[in-house]
């Protein structure tokens, strides 16, 4: 079967990373994929991966250039099945060439906006998020951020470490991160980097940050002074990396949440969850149950006071370290592997070309996705910023 993968973007993100990964590894069950996406650092991910890339307009060009180019391509390239990532390029399809042609939406993020059309098959990253559309009459499928486990186990940490030039003596903290402000990541990277420059007073401590966005040179200029202030490099700016295994590898702690807390875990490393309003928690055995149904992810706490509780106790306890970094190893190769993910992806395909909605079903799905999403267009033009809030918190950003 032709399947048309159209990740949302394409810079560095858990979303479209899987979205190219899963790509990769569904041709063993027979598929042909082809990424149709706009161009972005993953476009070389995917080149090096041998997969077919068309490239298309972003999806918030003027008019209808994404539709339209999507329309061109499954015409020519005869695609038998749409899988679209995230809300607005689900949406653009949906309303297109998704009406003559099997689709399948996926949405990583932790809500999935009211929106997006209920008669299309649906995949999200946790098993509340399931339960929770499967409640609202939809198709529902589950499929958690896959790992490579192999390509996760190679990685050599005394060269990550040798090449950022860390030293034996220091204890290293890896984030790998959007710096944007969607989900509070650009907030928890400061707030990260506030309470390792209080604890570097009394622990050989660097902070690694990897990732690119709006908030890098906030993030670039906070690391300078208090590198200053220390004498020494304690926080470490990186960019973006197109691999960010080494920063995985090189680290003894991981900051993070969603698909770059599971990598931290692929790696054998001791983690602290982190999410909006102040939450940061550290993955153990009494934590685990909340994140494995909920996804990896929080809502509130004391921000700054925890994550100093949650950084000392693991700073000061090498076998705290190691016994919790084997245990959210095990909880990935148990839960996360990428070679269950592409067979359950590939069920989820045949399901989907099979079980098409009746077309009175899908009009009135369409015509009730319409009206919902003109609410949403108007409040991003002229809503309040409570009516923006509102949606945000929905996933539908902006």
């Amino acid at each position: 079967m032709r399947i048309l993968i159209c990740p949302h973007q394409m810079g560095m993100g858990g979303s479209q990373l899987n979205a190219v990964e899963l790509a990769s590894a569904i041709r063993e069950y027979g598929h042909e994929p082809l990424v149709y996406s706009p161009p972005g650092v993953l476009t070389e991910i995917v080149r090096d991966a041998g997969l077919t890339w068309i490239e298309a307009p972003p999806p918030d060009s003027p008019g209808l250039a994404w539709s339209r180019r999507l329309a061109n391509v499954v015409r020519l390239w005869d695609v038998q099945l749409l899988h679209v990532y995230e809300w607005r390029t689900c949406l653009q399809a949906a309303f297109g060439s998704g009406r003559r042609v099997p689709m399948l939406m996926s949405v990583m993020s932790m809500e999935v906006p009211s929106f997006l059309p209920t008669h299309l098959p649906i995949v999200v990253g946790t098993p509340q998020l399931q339960q929770r559309m499967l409640a609202q009459g939809r198709t529902a499928h589950l499929l958690e951020p896959p790992v490579d486990m192999d390509r996760f186990h190679t990685v050599d940490a005394s060269s990550a470490r040798a090449g950022w030039g860390i030293s034996e003596d220091e204890l290293v903290i890896g984030v790998v991160s959007m710096l944007t402000t969607d989900l509070e990541k650009l907030q928890g990277v400061l707030e990260a980097i506030r309470v390792v420059d209080r604890l570097s007073a009394d622990h050989p401590l660097r902070l690694l940050i990897a990732g690119d966005g709006e908030g890098r040179a906030a993030v670039e200029a906070r690391a300078q002074a208090v590198n200053a202030r220390h004498g020494r490099t304690v926080i470490q700016p990186l960019g973006f990396q197109l691999d960010s295994a080494p920063v995985y590898s090189a680290a003894d702690i991981v900051l993070g949440m969603g698909s770059s807390a599971i990598k931290g875990m692929a790696h054998a490393k001791p983690l602290v969850v982190h999410g909006e309003a102040g939450f940061w928690k550290v993955l153990d055995e009494t934590t685990a149950h909340d994140f494995l149904h909920a996804g990896w992810y929080g809502h509130g706490g004391d921000g700054a006071r925890d994550l100093v509780t949650a950084l000392t106790r693991l700073v000061e306890s090498p076998a705290l370290r190691h016994r919790l970094g084997a245990y959210g190893r095990n909880l990935v190769i148990d839960r996360y592997d990428a070679s269950r993910a592409a067979a359950h992806l590939a069920t989820i395909y045949s399901d989907t070309v099979l079980d098409r909605c009746p077309r009175t079903t899908q009009m009135r799905s369409l015509t009730r996705s319409a009206m919902t999403g003109a609410r949403y267009y108007a409040a991003m033009r002229m809503g309040s910023v409570v009516a923006r809030e509102e949606w945000a918190r929905q996933g539908a950003y902006a």
